[in-house]
């Protein structure tokens, strides 16, 4: 309900009740009750009565107008309150609007924003997607280029190992290298000597020759008495070749030794060592120094007869070889020489090689016979290289696994094989006639 219609409603009876008040209060009322209560009694109780209730209605009627003014008053605090309320709810409305406009704007602002970024979003993730690409690339390339270092770090691990080992060897080369320049400065010291001592032995020798052949000369005046004679002793460069000779070489004592002629080589070979049955073993220190064996089978001459020939005079030496398929080889040095015992018996010179056998003694020069250490090396020979013919014999062909056995290189099919026999045979040079001081040192 309005304001207006409830002041309305408040103002109607605010006049009725003051008009029968009017009424009730005016003079002509009262003489009339008056009138009426001197009739009777009753009537004057009645009356007396209304009068009461009049008064007490009308005590009600002041009550509920004071209520009522009370009523209006807080009907227009509460009419004043509702047009406030209504002027904060218009407020309200306004800033609803405003606020609505505003979310509005603001809404086509981010939904542009959101677009915008949605825009960069997409470019974002194609970027990505090209750079998920390049980065592929680059793993791919990374992983190629990472096996590459693996690669290279183990190349270069295994040629630092390499020239370790090179290193190693460079050093133990190093030592070899001194070791054999102070054996070295020690055989030219010998040969310096040996070589003085081969001009006096050369003038001895001359001297020998000319009564030699004064003595050949009266031996052959002489009657032989072939019956009693047992034995012919002659030098090594006697021209006469019986199977069995006699030899005595310089500062040794006569020994007996067997000569050949080699078909492609010429006559007068002493032979040194045979193998072909393995009945020989020579693998002691007596053996190898002194010589071991028989002539007419397997036999070693010996260390120390050999030191005497070669130091003696130039010797060339000739190597047979046969294979168990019967293929034979050869191999021929012209200058052998052999040390003495206080050079451990050392081979110290092959001179040029020829044949078809291949140079196998060539990296024994300067090596040590080791016939004092049997044990270690199973046998008598100047180190074991490239070829051993002094070796353990074998019945048949075999590839061996070790240096004990008769084997020369690489020569039987490029293998170590064991060989069915081998010879070995030495031969004086020419003699150079040298004048007493004239040596060229």
């Amino acid at each position: 309900m309005k304001p207006e219609n409830l002041n309305n409603l408040s103002q109607k009876p605010r006049g009725s009740f003051d008009d029968s008040t009017t009424e009730n209060n005016s003079p002509s009322s009262d003489s009339d009750i008056e009138g009426i209560s001197c009739e009777t009694s009753d009537q004057k109780k009645i009356v007396q009565g209304l009068k009461k209730n009049v008064r007490r209605n009308k005590t009600k009627i002041n009550d509920l107008v004071a209520k009522l003014s009370i009523a209006e008053m807080h009907l227009a605090s509460e009419k004043e309150k509702s047009n406030y309320k209504d002027d904060v709810i218009k407020s309200l409305h306004l800033s609803i609007d405003l606020v609505n406009q505003t979310k509005e704007l603001s809404i086509q602002k981010m939904e542009s924003q959101i677009a915008d970024l949605q825009n960069v979003l997409d470019l974002s993730k194609s970027n990505i997607l090209i750079k998920d690409m390049e980065t592929s690339g680059l793993l791919e390339s990374l992983d190629h280029y990472k096996k590459e270092i693996d690669d290279s770090n183990a190349e270069i691990v295994k040629l630092k190992c390499e020239v370790q080992e090179k290193d190693n060897k460079c050093v133990e080369l190093d030592e070899k290298n001194h070791k054999y320049k102070n054996l070295l400065k020690e055989k030219e010291d010998i040969i310096t000597k040996l070589q003085l001592e081969l001009v006096n032995l050369e003038c001895k020798f001359q001297e020998k020759d000319d009564k030699l052949e004064e003595m050949e000369k009266k031996w052959a005046e002489l009657p032989v008495d072939d019956e009693n004679t047992s034995e012919s002793i002659l030098l090594l460069n006697c021209t006469e070749i019986p199977s069995i000779k006699y030899v005595t070489p310089p500062g040794s004592k006569p020994f007996a030794a067997i000569f050949e002629d080699i078909p492609s080589a010429g006559p007068g070979w002493m032979v040194i060592q045979r193998r072909f049955d393995g009945s020989v073993n020579i693998n002691t220190n007596s053996s190898f120094y002194y010589g071991h064996g028989d002539l007419s089978g397997e036999f070693w001459i010996g260390c120390e007869k050999l030191h005497y020939l070669t130091a003696s005079r130039r010797h060339e030496l000739y190597i047979e070889l046969v294979d168990f398929d019967n293929v034979t080889a050869f191999a021929r040095y012209d200058d052998f020489v052999v040390g003495g015992e206080y050079a451990e018996f050392r081979l110290t010179s092959l001179g040029k090689y020829t044949g078809n056998a291949g140079d196998a003694l060539r990296s024994h020069i300067y090596e040590g016979s080791y016939c004092y250490d049997p044990k270690k090396f199973h046998s008598g020979w100047w180190g074991t290289n490239d070829c051993n013919l002094n070796g353990k014999y074998h019945g048949s062909k075999i590839e061996l696994d070790t240096s004990n056995g008769i084997w020369w290189g690489s020569w039987n099919m490029g293998k170590r094989y064991s060989l069915k026999s081998c010879k070995m045979l030495i031969r004086p040079k020419p003699i150079i006639k040298y004048r007493p001081g004239c040596l060229q040192s």
